[in-house]
């Protein structure tokens, strides 16, 4: 009996595959239609690769049908081969994740097979060449591999590179489940996650602008969508070998005591988690700067270009909260600390308040002019690997370059001092880092249009917006008064506070 149920088992699991072919032949056999059509109208001549090309690049049948095949497989094999009696045998988790992957690529072969052999198929009876055709290099609107042949030389070299783009992204793709299973161990919220990872695909290349489309999964299951997103193709696969290297170095650490790894990471978290997010916008800007015009300071200006009350948008206004307003926020935790421990012993050691202050404030000082410096560097190496040009002119603000840099190092500096000191102020009155948080929401507000027009209150001064309407000279000397003024309330409230 079981010999029978086990025959029906593998014949079911062969007319899965056989449907799965006829799906994907019929609808390459409309894509092809549609090709010969668009070709006849424009008089072009097309070869063997526009329809093979074109299938393994058709958005549709990836999202809407490759991908939730993926994601059934890789669902299955997770919950179905995860068990306590499967991880004593093998020894350790590790193990288990790379036989998964084993496990899972061998049914997901079968599937990239199948497409591979269709978009091979399905050229039966077109004419073979080793090169563009003229459809493939046309540019017209309804070709889509008009862009692939500008990055590739030759139509082989692309299915080559196709090919190895789906195989990068698809186990990454069940590597990051069979992680996300192994860390939460629970069925319900992983199906949840296997939910948002189709409908982010959906959503993703419908509804992303073109700067967040790295963002969407659906980015590196297709040519096309990889270089649309990528203006330089490297910088792409860069993207994926460090997701690869990520959650290889998260394999590693699977089967180590994790409380007190994760015990010991834990002060260091919030800043981890500020540094991706400041890294990720300035990538975001630079893959979405025109290479033909935008130069490597244009990346550096476009990032921390601010807002003022006649320049908003929202991405400029919310990046610069993450970045100053996050550092200030960081650091304020820092100061809180710093307050909590002080007591009778620093006070005798130090002998005053000013001298307790200047003594774990100047490296606060040092680390805000270091984290202005490797910005800066960081937005200018971003752009000179992403194919911008490598010269000090600015296209995007009619401003030299080394006033640029003055007002953002300079500027910067002093605006970040003015945030700290009065924070300081706050956790010094209040003795809690929630009061800080408040005071940040007020210099938010602050920045919105309408309220600091005349450039006077020394919050978002630093935003290289201004230096469109104000010298960066008088923004110094606003900057340098609002610092002194402050710094004088803090040696009042030290000189009241030791009176008491």
């Amino acid at each position: 009996m079981s010999n029978v149920a086990e025959h029906l088992k593998d014949i079911l699991i062969k007319f899965r595959w056989i449907v799965i072919g006829i799906v994907i032949y019929f609808y390459g056999i409309l894509l092809k239609n549609e090709i010969f059509s668009n070709a006849s109208k424009d008089g072009l001549m097309i070869n063997s690769w526009d329809v093979s090309l074109y299938l393994l690049n058709d958005i549709y049948i990836i999202v809407y049908f490759i991908v939730p095949i993926v994601l059934f497989i890789s669902a299955t094999i997770v919950l179905s081969d995860f068990n306590y009696m499967t991880l004593i045998r093998l020894g350790t988790t590790k193990k288990w994740v790379f036989r998964s992957l084993r496990r899972f690529w061998s049914k997901t072969s079968i599937l990239l097979l199948i497409l591979v052999f269709m978009s091979f198929y399905l050229t039966i009876g077109v004419p073979f060449s080793w090169d563009w055709s003229q459809y493939s290099k046309s540019n017209i609107s309804h070709d889509t591999l008009g862009e692939i042949g500008l990055v590739f030389t030759a139509p082989f070299v692309a299915f080559l590179f196709q090919l190895g783009l789906l195989v990068l992204a698809i186990s990454i793709l069940h590597i990051f489940l069979s992680l996300f299973y192994v860390t939460i161990k629970k069925r319900n919220i992983f199906l949840i996650m296997c939910a948002i990872l189709f409908l982010g695909s959906v959503v993703g290349f419908k509804l992303f602008p073109e700067e967040y489309a790295f963002l969407s999964p659906t980015t590196y299951f297709t040519l096309k969508n990889f270089i649309d997103s990528f203006n330089y193709p490297l910088i792409g696969l860069v993207v994926l070998i460090g997701l690869f290297i990520i959650f290889y170095l998260y394999i590693l650490l699977l089967d180590i005591n994790k409380r007190h790894y994760f015990q010991s990471i834990k002060s260091y978290l919030p800043h981890g988690i500020y540094l991706i997010l400041c890294l990720t916008g300035i990538v975001s800007i630079s893959i979405s700067a025109d290479p033909s015009k935008d130069t490597i300071l244009d990346v550096l200006v476009l990032s921390f270009q601010g807002s003022n009350s006649e320049s908003f948008s929202y991405f400029s206004f919310f990046y610069y909260s993450i970045v100053f307003f996050g550092l200030t926020y960081l650091i304020n935790l820092d100061i809180s600390r710093e307050i909590e421990q002080i007591g009778y012993y620093k006070i005798i050691r130090y002998r005053n308040l000013e001298k307790w202050f200047w003594s774990w404030f100047r490296k606060f000082l040092l680390k805000v002019i270091f984290f202005l410096l490797l910005l800066g560097m960081f937005s200018i190496i971003i752009g000179a690997i992403v194919g911008l040009k490598t010269n000090f002119d600015v296209t995007v603000l009619y401003v030299d370059w080394y006033t640029i840099l003055y007002h953002f190092i300079i500027n910067g500096f002093l605006q970040i001092t003015f945030y700290i000191l009065s924070v300081f102020i706050i956790s010094w009155g209040k003795r809690e880092a929630s009061y800080g948080l408040i005071l940040i929401s007020i210099f938010m507000v602050l920045m919105l249009p309408g309220i600091n027009q005349q450039g006077v209150i020394p919050v978002g001064l630093n935003s290289l917006v201004n230096l469109l309407e104000h010298s960066p000279y008088r923004i110094t000397l606003v900057l340098l008064i609002a610092n002194i003024m402050i710094y004088l309330l803090i040696k009042y409230l030290f000189t009241k506070s030791f009176k008491n």
